[in-house]
């Protein structure tokens, strides 16, 4: 149990030191990924609304 105990504290530090912007651009650095420029562009409201069942 105390390795839980120590594998939950850490992954606790990490989560106030990083945001997850950030932790998603280490992730990233990190497996040699980029995004595409059509990745920055915010999806429109009526693809959330339409995978929510609003309309």
């Amino acid at each position: 149990m105390p390795a839980t105990v120590n594998n939950e504290e850490g992954l606790k530090g990490r989560r106030d030191r990083e945001t997850p912007l950030e932790i998603a651009a280490r992730l990233r650095a990190e497996f040699g990924m980029e995004l595409s420029k059509q990745a920055h562009v915010p999806l429109p409201r009526s693809v959330y609304d339409e995978l929510s069942g609003e309309d």
